[in-house]
Formats: C-alpha cells, structure tokens, sequence
C-alpha cells in the first residue's frame, strides 16, 4: 500500500510541476513516439540565460584583478544551467578554512516562467533567488529577500551581456534597520565576465 501510494503521489507532482513545459502529442492506435518531439527547453524562457554559457575568467570590474574562474554548461537536454565557481582571491574565505571560497548553482524554469537559481557555497550556505529577464536592464536579474540574525535583507543578482562578447554581473543588498526604513543598496561583488579564450595567463592575487 506504501508503495503503490508513493509512486503515484511522486508521478502527480512530477505532472503537476511539470506541465507547462511538455508539449502533448497525439497518440495513433496507443503507440507512442508518432509524433515529432519538439524541446521546450530550446525555446525561451528557457534560452533567455544561454549568453552566460560557456568559460569565464571573472575581473573586478573596477581594479582588472582576476576574482575567479566561473565554468557555466547546460544540462539535462538544455533545461537546467549550471555553475561551477571557483575563487581565485581569499575573499569570501571562512576564518581557518583550509580552502579558499568555491560554490556551484543552478538554473531552471519554474512553471510560471521565472527563473530560479540555488546557490550553494562551500561551507553549506545556500541561497534560492527567482527573477527573468529585465528588459529595462538588458539582462537577467534575479532576487530574493529574508532574515538573518534577526536582520531582514534583500538581494539582487545581475548578468548584463555586454555588446564585445563580456558580461558585467553584480550583487547588491540592503538590509532593514529596527525602525523599518531600508538601507541603500550596497554592492557586494562586481564582476567582469571575459571568455577564458580571450584571457592569457592569469595573475592570480593573494589578498
């Protein structure tokens, strides 16, 4: 009975969260495959984040130091982006860490058709952010807000395609005080994407 419940309540959620991006085919004399298969996922909103595919050495967008390498593929027939960062400077490393910062995420569309990404860094922290495509900035910007140690907060994370082949990509957050007013918006990191092609040997700093 466990099981049979199970598997039936795992295929109605796969359904239910999956639908709006499988197209129905019509079936002849209950064969399956009659019908040529179109992929959603080579279709926007799915391709809305493809100029971020590829090999990336990361600058600070101000100083032209190398922050890291950030390494971006499409997975699972074009459905999912995935990151792989890897930091190349000691910021962001916890006090005693025997390694610098890395992280991975991922990307997908959820069925109302925004884009999600999780972001989980080493040392296990994880953020979940929701956004699309901004047409007033030219690029993806994605957000989210919570709390932390009782402080709530909001952050935006932005990749604008640049027209020489690069990507200016930023954070920002603000947080709000006890009184209810927010902060400014204050950058976090402020990134310079150039294709790992373009790039000669990397100067790598040691702050």
């Amino acid at each position: 009975m466990h099981s049979k419940f199970s598997t039936a309540a795992f295929a109605a959620t796969i359904a239910i969260t999956s639908a709006p991006a499988i197209p129905t085919h019509a079936q002849s004399d209950g064969a399956t495959g009659d019908a040529a298969y179109s992929n959603p996922c080579e279709a926007a909103p799915f391709t809305d984040f493809d100029f971020w595919v590829g090999d990336w050495v990361a600058f600070d967008y101000d100083t032209d130091v190398v922050q890291g390498i950030d390494r971006i593929q499409k997975l699972n027939d074009g459905c999912t982006v995935w990151q792989d960062w890897t930091q190349m400077t000691d910021r962001f490393r916890a006090p005693g860490a025997p390694e610098r910062y890395a992280g991975v995420s991922m990307s997908s569309v959820l069925p109302d058709g925004k884009w999600q990404q999780v972001w989980v860094g080493r040392g296990g922290g994880t953020i979940t952010l929701q956004g699309g495509l901004n047409d007033e900035m030219g690029g993806m910007v994605i957000e989210t807000n919570g709390a932390s140690q009782g402080t709530q907060f909001e952050l935006k994370w932005h990749w604008i395609p640049e027209e020489n082949g690069e990507i200016h990509s930023w954070g920002e957050a603000r947080t709000k005080a006890e009184d209810g007013e927010w902060s400014d918006f204050q950058i976090q990191w402020n990134l310079r994407y150039v294709p790992r092609a373009n790039v000669g040997p990397l100067k790598v700093s040691v702050e």
